[in-house]
């Protein structure tokens, strides 16, 4: 008989995640409308998160990739400007860099966390850098205090890529609470899901209220002026986008939102299970993992020797692996692959990710754990 299949990402909806569902497709307000569009619900969800984790001031939006876009275009990056990047990540980190008409300037990355190296940051400015963007790879903070001390040294901000790390802390916090900009994913397969959708955290209020405007084409709708004729007016004074959540997606977040705990808490037990009886597996090298942060383990990422065998050994025992996302530099919209990122090029060569997330029975971990353990 065939075994079941450990596959790498399973989509978390729990019961209550589609009853609010439910409730925002039928149930009408006391003036009769039905809200789907950005309505309360984006406002509580909002309002949830800045209880849950701690940040000052956040925006609700329809991806993640849109809180960078936005983040870019609050701290200023226009064209002519270049932004520190690193090249090992998702696309979506820095195609944002590249609608802003700005140049991605990558930086190495740490061979055992994937994370930018914040010690090739400094040789990488010039007089056009305009920010610097890190990515929690896998949900493993960034050296946040060196890279933070640099930035603040040069006078430019910082942007975080969140989009693996809701959950996790850095020095005691919860990560991107102290963060100009902190952007985070709800896309379907992150520890919290909106079905897709991202949120964009902030320190300073008039960027907040900037962000609040600019989600949405510019408009304040906070502060509009309902005239006789139907018409709410208010003065477009800035560039405006799209990328407002709607209620239908905060709806699905906030019920996710209430199993969150058990949800980062499963995925923490069975990483401590892969470190505790991998660390000693022949041909595999494990990341990092520094007593001054937790990660929230959105990936479990380690390097092996012979990768291809690796990969053919797992696929036989029905255990998915991916590498999940490659150097960005090997596309040619980025200007085709870089020759100063001798780690990111050993890097790329063994990296590997096994399944981690919490649809895992404690037998799906046994098996994972027997097979890497069989060799390849």
């Amino acid at each position: 008989m065939r075994q079941k299949k450990i596959v790498m990402f399973m989509p978390y909806i729990n019961v209550q995640a589609a009853r609010n569902v439910e409730d925002v497709l039928y149930k009408r307000d006391d003036c009769g409308r039905l809200w789907i569009g950005e309505g309360p619900q984006v406002k509580a969800f909002e309002k949830a998160l800045k209880a849950r984790f701690g940040f000052r001031h956040c925006v609700a939006l329809n991806s993640g990739t849109a809180g960078l876009e936005l983040a870019l275009a609050l701290a200023g990056v226009g064209p002519g400007d270049e932004v520190i990047t690193p090249a090992q990540t998702c696309t979506a980190t820095n195609m944002p860099i590249l609608r802003a008409r700005a140049r991605c300037v990558f930086a190495d990355i740490q061979y055992q966390t994937g994370n930018i190296d914040w010690m090739d940051i400094n040789h990488r400015v010039t007089e056009h850098t305009k920010a610097i963007m890190v990515v929690h790879w896998a949900g493993y903070p960034c050296d946040m205090k060196e890279i933070t001390f640099l930035a603040q040294r040069l006078g430019i901000p910082v942007i975080q890529d969140g989009a693996h790390s809701l959950g996790a802390t850095y020095e005691g916090q919860p990560i991107g609470v102290t963060s100009e900009y902190y952007m985070c994913s709800f896309q379907a397969i992150k520890q919290l899901t909106t079905g897709d959708g991202g949120m964009l955290a902030l320190l300073d209020e008039d960027k907040y209220d900037e962000a609040r405007r600019r989600r949405w084409f510019g408009i304040d709708r906070d502060n509009r002026t309902l005239r006789l004729d139907g018409y709410a007016h208010w003065d477009q004074a800035e560039v405006g986008y799209k990328m407002h959540m709607n209620d239908i997606a905060a709806a699905i977040g906030l019920g996710n939102l209430e199993d969150i705990d058990w949800i980062l808490n499963r995925r923490a037990e069975i990483a401590e299970r892969y470190r505790a009886e991998l660390a000693q597996a022949p041909g595999v090298q494990l990341f990092d993992s520094r007593a001054d942060r937790t990660s929230a383990n959105w990936l479990f990422t380690m390097h092996v020797k012979n990768r291809t065998g690796f990969c053919l050994m797992m696929r036989a025992a029905e255990i998915e692996v991916s590498v999940v996302h490659i150097r960005n530099d090997v596309h040619s919209v980025f200007g085709g692959r870089r020759s100063d990122l001798p780690v990111t090029d050993l890097y790329e060569r063994t990296n590997i990710s096994i399944p981690l997330h919490q649809g895992m029975t404690d037998d799906d971990v046994g098996r994972v754990i027997q097979a890497i353990q069989g060799g390849w």
